[in-house]
């Protein structure tokens, strides 16, 4: 029963890694997938606003066609009108010189009346021509009421056509103007999907960018970890976790039961211990990449939380202070200054005991203090986040 609640709290842990590397596998695909839909997206709009595009294009030449017809039968229209006018005026002319006649025949009539009485015998013939002349002239006088219609019926014509002309030349005046209007908004639809082009090229790059980042953060724990458990192989008192990377040593080393003052001892580990482990994690391979170190402090579960709290953080601060103060002068000033600016120390309690075989906490082994580290890359996952949110 040991064996397998052992076994499990290893599963629980290989699990754990297995689910840190699963998500961060799925934030990559999710990426990649986000990135291909909002191309897909980008794409297709691109494609979308080019038929629209290609559409206002053959409607405006459709138009620019009509224009042009309309331009013909106007003038067509224009020609017809003077051909009109010139018949028109033809006729008037022709008119007065009809009634320029009538009047000469009018005068000769008074004449041959005023000479009737000399020349009866001529009356009868003067009056035939007379009758003649005054037929011709009711006929000439029908022709003209009839010419007068028909000039008054084209008058009507020309006046209906030149209203027909100024409705044409409104509407061709409306279509420009919809013409111009529907030009500029094509302008501005181009202009906003080359923005949106850019923009989309832009948070590519950047997103390319992060994912390198992010790669090269992923390798870098992993050299991390193998270069310590490197530095501390063979070493009885320290134990490497091979997945974090975590230092983890027995408490009874450093300090006595239920204190939390460093022993002796206790210091002359440290001083053999801190040189070594800083001199891995504070190297110029992996100094960039270092964000935090964090001291925490464990207890047993004899006691209550409180108090085993409050033994944990006093046991995790002491280890700290010796860090920061280094009054044992092992530590490098200029590495002590940059642990003043990285170094955290917190108390756990009882929360998270060692347990041996058969289940049973392991008093001893729950009392220790461990050392880890943070990477950035925690920083990186939150900024590919605020990019996919973006």
């Amino acid at each position: 029963m040991a064996g397998r609640r052992k076994k499990r709290r290893e599963d629980e842990e290989v699990s754990y890694w297995l689910s840190y590397s699963d998500m961060m596998a799925g934030l990559l695909l999710m990426f990649v997938i986000i990135i291909s839909f909002t191309m897909m997206q980008s794409r297709l709009q691109y494609e979308e606003d080019a038929r629209q595009l290609k559409a206002q294009q053959e409607t405006l030449e459709s138009q620019a066609t009509r224009m042009e017809t309309q331009e013909e039968t106007l003038a067509e229209q224009e020609a017809t009108l003077a051909e009109q006018e010139a018949t028109l005026k033809e006729q008037e002319k022709t008119l007065t010189t009809q009634q320029t006649a009538l009047l000469s025949q009018q005068k000769e009539l008074e004449e041959q009346k005023t000479k009737l009485s000399s020349a009866q015998t001529q009356l009868e013939t003067q009056q035939t021509t007379l009758e003649s002349q005054k037929k011709q002239l009711e006929e000439q006088q029908k022709a003209a009421a009839v010419q007068q219609k028909a000039l008054e019926e084209k008058q009507s014509t020309v006046d209906a056509q030149s209203e027909q002309l100024i409705s044409q030349q409104q509407l061709l005046d409306a279509q420009a103007a919809q013409l111009s209007s529907q030009q500029k908004q094509m302008e501005e639809q181009q202009a906003a999907l080359l923005a949106q082009t850019q923009q989309l090229e832009e948070q590519q790059g950047q997103i390319e960018s992060q994912q390198v980042q992010m790669q090269e953060l992923i390798g870098i724990r992993a050299e991390l970890v193998e270069a310590l458990r490197q530095a501390f192989e063979g070493t009885a008192t320290v134990s490497v976790d091979a997945k974090t990377g975590a230092i983890m040593f027995d408490s009874n080393v450093l300090f006595d039961f239920n204190e939390s003052e460093l022993r002796p001892e206790g210091e002359e580990f440290l001083q053999e211990f801190l040189p070594q482990y800083f001199d891995v994690l504070l190297s110029p391979e992996f100094r960039d990449y270092v964000s935090e170190v964090i001291i925490e402090g464990h207890t047993d579960t004899d006691g209550d939380y409180l108090t085993n709290l409050e033994i944990s953080q006093q046991r995790a601060l002491a280890v700290a202070r010796y860090c920061l103060e280094d009054e044992g002068g092992v530590i490098d000033p200029g590495v002590v200054e940059t642990l003043r600016d990285i170094v955290t120390a917190n108390g756990r309690s009882y929360s998270n005991p060692i347990y041996n075989e058969d289940g049973t906490i392991n008093m001893d082994a729950s009392r220790r203090v461990e050392v880890k580290f943070r990477l950035k890359d925690e920083e990186m996952v939150e900024q590919m986040i605020e990019i996919l949110n973006s």
